[in-house]
């Protein structure tokens, strides 16, 4: 075996790296709560993020050290619990231990972690766990072609538990407990939980995955989670049911180019052809050159860059002139927003001709205005840059350029439409659009009582008429999911249900107008029932007329890095895009009564 020290050194910041690794085995010991493995396992094959290698020793500083335990709720890391552990030939043993103490009066301090045991417990349910910390020590090795990086040191400081079939990494197979019985049933609450937590780990895998197997393995992993929805979708009511079918939805048509039966159409085909034109024009121009190119930038492209006699011809890149329209197509947060294109970095607006004209009758008195809109500032629209870093995989640009090109557009599309959608909603206005719930023009609030079935009913009602009329009859509520499920279970007096079609996998609907459910966490939107007071919780509005965008046709691209030893290519992308509130009196604002 040809073995060599690299020279040239990496370095690493100080931000946590995290490594997934096999838990082999549990301690037979009846602990409630409690259970054992190794969860660094220095005797396997397989490497950390394809790179790393833990190597004996590395992990002695962790020994007696009480790491957290920590859970990935929709990506959000929440502590569960403690794990200590020592290293031994096998690797680095721990012992977990879920947070499952009492208060005063009985109820549990920690609820998540209540909730991960019983899964874990009375389902069996399958999880996957990784280690968290900072590399101290490192070598880097190029063996046979290939590139490694010795740990010779890691400072652990946590475990996190995902469940499995989204991640890569170790599994938990068993948690043992004092108490005997079989295995409990999965009522509809954990079915719920089970799938959100599945999709929500698949999400972050979809925009992480960057080595060929990774990104090979997402249809694999696509249909793991579609076959365990399959099973279980009969016991889910229709809302919930259509809310999963549409995540799934959305997901397949991102990872669909990257399956064995992927025909594409002819619009396929030319996406794939400019993308890869692209790229291969900025490849060309050298690494931080900026390229601009727009709907009628003419540039050659070839399947096979190195046989370009048989198979070069000319383009036109007018993928670029439709990138917003595809990404207003992917969230339906964004679909009532009309884009208009500008060539300038802003777009002005007199707040007299936002609004409707004045109309009235030849002979009437008194003084005419030129609209009824209120006189206040005028709506200034800033251009601001919405980017993306791809990393493209050389090997498998080369190979299936078509479904790889229409992979990669497709998610960064997907991901620059939630980053567009956040924005939309909470955007802070420093390098980004200030969003609804940010803007000081947006005045118009209604508090949502929940504090029983009838209060909550009454805040909607007051909530459709506090806006204008001709605005209600055209206005979408925006919320999300939890709140939208606690409305649809509102009963009236005789105990019937003031949502009716919830079986019926239609468009959801509340007093005859649209529900839109925003799914992301990053939009400032709060669940009803964790909201404190005066919280948001969800929009009324009509964002047909309340919001205007703007955008710049042209799209920048650059080389930005080229990993020649890892196979992959990082490219930047950058859009101007501006969002903008136009008319404030169109929008209403949902806040949870104090």
């Amino acid at each position: 075996m040809s073995k060599k020290k690299i020279k040239k050194r990496i370095t690493f910041s100080d931000e946590t790296l995290n490594f997934t690794c096999e838990i082999e085995k549990f301690k037979e010991e009846e602990e409630p709560g409690k259970f054992t493995g190794i969860l660094v396992n220095m005797q396997n094959d397989s490497l950390a993020k394809g790179v790393y290698r833990f190597k004996k020793g590395s992990m002695q500083g962790n020994n007696g050290k009480t790491l957290l335990l920590l859970y990935n709720h929709y990506g959000e890391l929440l502590p569960v619990g403690k794990l200590v552990g020592e290293e031994t030939e096998k690797g680095f043993e721990v012992m977990g231990e879920f947070h499952l103490s009492k208060d005063d009066n009985g109820n549990y301090i920690n609820p998540e972690a209540v909730k991960l045991y019983s899964l874990m417990k009375e389902m069996k349910l399958p999880f996957e766990m990784s280690v968290g910390g900072n590399i101290v020590d490192y070598k880097e090795y190029s063996e046979n072609g290939k590139y490694y990086i010795d740990i010779n040191k890691f400072e652990a400081h946590e475990g996190s538990l995902t469940p499995k079939g989204a991640v890569k990494g170790s599994k938990v197979t068993r948690v043992f407990n004092k108490e005997n019985g079989g295995i409990g049933q999965m009522d509809k609450e954990q079915l719920k939980l089970l799938m959100a937590e599945l999709l929500a780990n698949f999400k972050t895998e979809l925009l992480e995955a960057g080595t060929p197997e990774e990104i090979k393995n997402l249809p694999i992993k696509f249909n793991e989670i579609n076959s365990k929805f399959e099973e279980i979708k009969t016991e889910l009511n229709g809302e919930f049911k259509a809310e999963i079918e549409k995540q799934m939805n959305e997901f397949n048509e991102v990872i669909k180019s990257l399956k064995a039966d992927f025909k594409p159409t002819k619009k396929e085909v030319s996406v794939a052809e400019q993308f890869s034109a692209m790229i291969q024009e900025v490849e060309k121009n050298g690494k931080a050159v900026e390229t601009v190119f727009n709907s009628e930038s003419e540039i050659k492209f070839a399947a096979d860059p190195a046989t370009t006699s048989n198979s070069e011809h000319t383009i036109k890149t007018q993928y670029v002139n439709t990138l917003l329209e595809r990404l207003v197509a992917q969230n339906s947060a964004l679909g009532d927003i009309k884009f208009i294109p500008i060539v300038d970095g802003s777009l002005t607006i007199p707040r007299e001709v936002a609004g409707l004209p004045e109309v009235g009758w030849i002979g009437e008195e008194g003084d005419r205005e030129e609209t009824s809109a209120p006189k206040t500032d005028h709506v200034v629209i800033t251009l601001h840059s919405l980017y993306a870093m791809p990393k493209v995989t050389n090997k498998l640009l080369a190979t299936n350029f078509v479904g790889y090109a229409n992979f990669l557009v497709k998610r960064v599309e997907y991901a620059l439409s939630l980053k567009l959608a956040d924005a939309l909603f909470y955007g802070t206005g420093t390098n980004m659009p200030t969003g609804i719930l940010q803007d000081s023009s947006v005045t118009q609030e209604v508090e949502i009582d929940s504090t029983d079935d009838t209060t909550f009913v009454d805040s909607l009602i007051d909530a459709y008429y506090a806006l204008d009329e001709d605005v209600a009859r055209n206005a979408k509520w925006y919320m999300t999911s939890e709140t939208w499920a606690a409305i649809a279970k509102l009963k009236n007096k005789q105990k019937d249900f003031y949502i009716t079609d919830l079986n019926n996998g239609n468009t959801r609907t509340l007093m005859t107008r649209p529900v839109i459910l925003i799914t992301s966490k990053n939009a400032g939107l709060k669940s009803i029932a964790t909201a404190t007071a005066n919280e948001m919780i969800g929009v009324f509005a009509d964002l047909s007329t309340a919001v205007l965008g703007i955008q710049n046709n042209a799209m920048t691209m650059r080389l930005e890095d080229k990993v020649t030893s890892k196979g992959y290519t990082k490219y930047y992308m950058e859009k101007g895009v501006g969002l903008g509130v136009q008319l404030p009196e169109n929008i209403l604002k949902l806040k949870k009564k104090a």
